[in-house]
């Protein structure tokens, strides 16, 4: 029996481009979506963004970017299957919140609050996106989080870190193939 076709966000900087050793993570990201024969859906801009979609698109994949209308000065990039232009943030990121899952790849201030967003729901939403920060930077940044934040062990067990695609993309195969039971923790 194949897979389910899911959709995989993928969230980044968009300010990182080649030659940066960061982007390789990306482009084996957007290649081992594509592989599943899964959707990729990113904010459809540059940077990691683009290098995921770069991969994803040339391995045969669907991608599907998020623009939005306000944002003039900025052009998706040509990688994109199909865009879904959003006029509000929130409209943006209420497509982020409907894939099935979400990777976080390195990046600022957008990356941190699309997937603290995504964190959010992941407490109160029984059918919330999986949730994987994936490369070496993210786990000291989550446990700053733990020291000087009110979060505890119980709200990072909503959320898995990997450190290289292939266990991303097995760990997002197996949680999605499961239900969660889910329960407000605010």
């Amino acid at each position: 029996m194949a897979p389910p076709a899911l959709s995989v966000g993928v969230v980044g900087s968009a300010r990182l481009q080649p030659p940066d050793p960061r982007c390789a993570l990306a482009e084996q990201t957007g290649a081992a979506i594509a592989a599943q024969g899964w959707t990729m859906i990113t904010g459809g801009y540059g940077g990691l963004m683009e290098v995921a979609s770069r991969a994803a698109a040339e391995a045969g994949g669907k991608v599907i970017g998020l623009p939005m209308r306000g944002w003039a000065n900025l052009t998706p990039n040509k990688w994109n299957n199909e865009l879904r232009w959003s006029t509000t943030y929130a409209e943006r990121l209420a497509q982020l919140l409907a894939a099935d899952a979400v990777v976080v790849l390195d990046g600022g201030i957008g990356t941190l609050s699309e997937a603290a967003t995504v964190w959010a729901a992941l407490q109160t939403e029984p059918d919330a996106a999986d949730l994987v920060f994936l490369g070496t930077g993210w786990e000291p940044v989550l446990q700053a989080f733990t020291t000087h934040l009110v979060i505890d062990d119980s709200d990072l067990a909503h959320v898995t870190v990997c450190a290289d695609p292939r266990q991303a993309i097995a760990h997002i195969a197996q949680a999605r193939s499961r239900r969660r039971s889910a329960r407000p923790r605010g």
